[in-house]
């Protein structure tokens, strides 16, 4: 398929001068304060894709402005356009933008991001210096010291010259709490601790992180759990912010075929029992008394007590859904999860007399040493009550505690074998009184961060999205509207045309009316669509890439509601979601596996987050969506995490035969897996799964069934090929070539010719038109007998074929695949979960695959002038009296250009280079007679 447009940029030359008339110079992005909080000197942080023709290779090459006046901001590439972030010859795809802001509350700004050296120096800046197991953080108001051979979270802080924290041991900086008397259960091997470590992670002068990695001992000093630290310091600040994982490191139990035997029931072998896991800080010692300041406007001076604000349920209207034990009527499983001990709705503080009681607590404690340079603290936890239960306290002595996991001998909290979770808190420092309700306010901004949100049309014209549009209520009405039941109610529904017995509701409704709150639930949706109550489900762990959905989703629309979903969901994917086993290659298939919900009507009681089914590359989900929201947030340990599962894949592919004539969903999931780790690490090893895979799949020599479906009949009797996995693997090839393409990779293993053979293979034998103007495909082919009568999908699967034919008619230009994919998209978007159906919210698993599928129809049926992502700067590099040296950006390997002259603007004749033959390289020399005045424009094919 060819498509050209010609591009508004003009180049002029005359009388010795030249000018570029550019659009799509800078990338437009917005800073919106969400909390009603004014906020002064806030690090903002994001990611924000650049268009390849910008070509810019290092973070100096890029400016921030803010009001028409260069910003002083830290950039840091996180990937690159047809390579690896490490090559730093490509350019730039994704960066970091990290710069301080002042902004009053409920306000927006607009910044712009653009190419150009001369970034300006920040007036406030931060330095980090190293010593023998100590580091060193001064942001200007405040000297931080980390103890990095005993770490205690923050060894010192120095402001003004005083020093603010009596140091504690490691020991009583991170406890862990005994649960009932024990710890481990049943360890079948003895731990070594883990040796501290610390590595600066991101280092600028505007934002730094630390990493320190170390073991937590149990009440007889022996290693049990290990801990993952990660803080976050920024220039001009006296906070930081502290993301603490807990990991059970301990071995996983092999039985038969090597299967993990110890790793999805809690309780199990292994399996690590918390009382409580406190994390403190002490002030320093002075003559004046103690002032604590709390939630609810609480403040009590000289407290004889420890305060202690509890949170033990969600508090939402059902936060005693699982109270009990819960599960399917009548079966043995039954069983308690973490919400079943909550026993109150809400927070409690106490020791300050009479008990204070709420449903949703902010999570902050505020204590300071009277005077007017006492010193103070004040910590807090972001989504506290979200990840219940919570404890804050303020002890006597100038100690302030966070129990990440309290009440552990009612709440039995078991860390299974390879099981993580990451909490953040905030610990803002100061000297002396502040007015009241600071420190209210400084929670609420801890808890909603500024948002930096890059203009969607920038975001989905830089390509780095892909086959995406930009979010068009106008376009494609059903399909918008039917999405946002993320968040909204869908404005389609009639109740006197709908049933209005299936309500008009919402995800977000739906997370509350399943109470999917507590550390272990918070971030996932529930399975809905297999619920065993009306308010009761298991989890379903993200499954069909629903994180990257909503990142998509968010990118092309801007809506934050997006993020909102997003972020919970990232963190849970990286830390419960996976088997987080560290060892060095692949010694065993599970070790950093995923675990993909599939064995259905499971409660996920006993084992929450791990279906007894998984892991298995066939429900392996998650590594691409955690590589983009690493680039949307430039959170590391999201990337962290996903490499983790790209090796998981790769040893569990050892057991997979490509060759099979049948293909299954495992290859769908590997496919873009692999795509993104490669593209993420430039590790060939991924490159050479992905060929392999796509070379078996793409070749038809073995695959009989393509010409007689009903004849074929396998080795294994019991083989079957399935509409919507198939759907799903056409669209990953399209993935590949889409890679192929950006890399500048020939088809040298067929895959578009593959495509369409498959494409006609779905229309022939899949495809079935159940009424005018919508098609839908028959779920299964059997290759055996006898089997169960197919049945049509009418549902949203439509659009996975949609997409799948999307991309064979754009890399064949069939228009015939295009006409067919409108009719599935038809159907994916009026039916979305049977014929007829209200359009509604009605179950997870529905709205997931709208996230992800439709959007290549979406864009392939646009005009082409949606592209090139940025019109190409024309520049003359040279000039003489007969040549012209001109150059231009290189949009990449999928785009040839044509260059035109005219001597006369006012008359429009414009007379082709080159004979009009298309040019293949980004500069060209234009000889000519001596000219008084030449102008020339640029023409993009693709």
């Amino acid at each position: 398929m060819t498509a050209s447009r010609f591009c508004a940029g003009v180049l002029l030359w005359a009388l010795g001068l030249h000018a570029s008339l550019n659009s799509g110079e800078w990338i437009t992005c917005h800073i919106h304060e969400r909390a009603g909080v004014a906020r002064t000197g806030e690090c903002v942080t994001f990611g924000v894709p650049l268009p390849r023709a910008w070509h810019a290779t290092k973070p100096t090459e890029l400016l921030l402005r803010r009001e028409d006046q260069a910003v002083p901001a830290q950039f840091e590439i996180l990937s690159r356009w047809g390579s690896h972030p490490a090559d730093t010859n490509a350019p730039a795809k994704w960066v970091l933008v990290s710069y301080l802001e002042t902004l009053d509350a409920r306000s927006v700004r607009a910044i712009r991001i653009e190419p150009g050296e001369g970034q300006t120096a920040p007036t406030s800046t931060l330095s980090i210096t190293q010593a023998v197991g100590r580091i060193f953080v001064d942001t200007g108001p405040a000297l931080f010291t980390l103890n990095t051979d005993s770490f205690n979270l923050i060894d010192q802080v120095v402001m003004s010259g005083r020093t603010l924290l009596e140091p504690l041991t490691a020991s009583q900086a991170i406890r862990l709490l005994p649960m009932n008397g024990t710890n481990v259960v049943a360890p079948t091997a003895s731990r070594q601790a883990r040796s501290s470590r610390a590595d600066i992670e991101r280092k600028g002068p505007l934002y730094a992180v630390v990493k320190v990695v170390g073991s937590i001992p149990d009440y007889h000093g022996q290693p049990v759990l290990d801990f993952t630290a990660r803080c976050h310091f920024y220039a001009g600040r006296s906070d930081v912010r502290l993301d603490f994982t807990v990991e059970n490191n301990y071995p996983i139990v092999e039985g038969e075929w090597g299967q993990p035997l110890n790793v999805h029931d809690q309780g199990s072998t292994n399996s690590v029992y918390l009382g409580g896991l406190q994390l403190a800080l002490k002030l320093a010692s002075t003559p004046a008394p103690l002032h604590v300041e709390m939630e609810n406007g609480l403040s009590v001076s000289e407290p004889t007590d420890t305060i202690r604000l509890y949170q033990d349920s969600s508090g939402g209207t059902n936060w005693d859904a699982y109270v009990g034990l819960v599960g399917w009527e009548n079966n043995i499983d039954c069983a308690p999860r973490l919400q079943s001990f909550s026993t109150s709705p809400g927070f409690t503080i106490t020791g300050i007399g009479s008990p204070v009681t709420g449903r949703r607590a902010l999570g902050w404690i505020a204590l300071r040493r009277t005077g007017d340079q006492g010193p103070r603290v004040q910590v807090a936890v972001r989504d506290f009550w979200q990840n219940f239960p919570k404890a804050l306290e303020a002890r006597t002595d100038g100690t302030v505690v966070a129990d990440l996991f309290p009440n552990g001998h009612v709440f039995r909290h078991n860390l299974r074998v390879g099981e993580e979770k990451t909490h953040t808190l905030m610990f803002r420092f100061g000297l002396g009184a502040e007015e009241v309700g600071v420190a209210d306010q400084c929670a609420r901004a801890f808890q909603q961060p500024l948002l930096g949100q890059v203009e969607p049309a920038a975001m989905v014209q830089s390509g780095a999205l892909g086959e995406v549009p930009v979010e068009d209520l106008k376009q494609w009405p059903l399909y918008e509207r039917y999405v946002r039941v993320a968040f909204e109610p869908n404005p389609d529904f009639n109740p006197d045309v709908d049933d209005p017995s299936f309500g008009n509701t919402t995800l977000r409704e739906t997370i509350e009316r399943y109470n999917f709150f507590g550390w272990q639930d918070y971030g996932d949706v529930p399975l809905d669509y297999e619920s065993f109550g009306p308010n009761q489900a298991g989890q379903m762990n993200l499954k069909y890439w629903f994180l990257y959905g909503f990142l998509v989703q968010y990118g092309r629309s801007g809506d934050p509601a997006w993020l909102d979903l997003a972020l919970p969901a990232a963190w849970h994917l990286a830390d419960i979601d996976y088997l987080h086993i560290p060892d060095e290659g692949p010694q065993h298939w599970a070790h950093g596996a995923y675990f993909g919900h599939s064995n259905h009507d499971e409660p996920g009681n006993i084992n929450p987050n791990r279906n007894s089914n998984s892991p298995s590359d066939d429900l392996f989900f998650g590594v691409p969506d955690l590589l983009l929201a690493y680039c949307m947030t430039g959170e590391t340990r999201f990337r962290e995490v996903a490499l983790e599962g790209l090796q998981a894949m790769r040893n569990q592919a050892e057991f997979i035969d490509f060759r099979n004539p049948v293909l299954y969903r495992e290859r769908a999931n590997l496919i873009f897996a692999m795509i993104e780790g490669y593209r993420h690490t430039g590790d060939t090893q991924w490159l050479e799964l992905l060929r392999t895979i796509v070379r078996e799949t793409a070749d038809l020599s073995n695959k009989a069934w393509l010409d007689n479906p009903s004849s074929f009949r396998p080795a294994e009797d019991w083989q079957w090929l399935s509409s919507f996995q198939l759907s799903q693997i056409l669209w990953t090839l399209g993935r590949y070539l889409d890679f192929c393409t950006e890399y500048g990779l020939p088809d040298d293993l067929g895959v578009a010719n593959a495509l369409t053979v498959y494409a006609d293979f779905i229309l022939r034998y899949f495809a079935s038109e159940y009424q005018p103007g919508r098609l839908a495909t028959w779920n299964a082919l059997y290759f055996y007998e006898p089997h169960d009568p197919p049945y049509l999908e009418v549902n949203n699967w439509a659009l996975v074929t949609s997409d799948a034919l999307a991309y064979a008619y754009r890399y064949s230009g069939r228009t015939n695949y295009l006409a067919a994919a409108a009719k599935f998209y038809a159907t994916g978007t009026a039916d979305a979960s049977w014929q007829d159906d209200p359009p509604v919210y009605l179950a997870t698993k529905d709205l997931v695959n709208a996230l992800n599928w439709g959007l290549v129809y979406m864009r392939a049926s646009q005009p082409q002038s949606s592209w090139p992502p940025h019109p190409p700067r024309l520049l003359v590099l040279s000039h003489a009296a007969d040549r012209t040296v001109l150059s231009w950006d290189d949009l990449g390997p999928e785009f040839r250009y044509a260059i035109e002259f005219t001597e006369d603007l006012l008359r429009g004749v414009w007379t082709p280079l080159n004979e009009g033959q298309l040019i293949t390289s980004n500069t060209w020399i234009d000889t000519h007679p001596s000219i008084r005045s030449r102008f020339w424009r640029i023409r993009v094919e693709r």
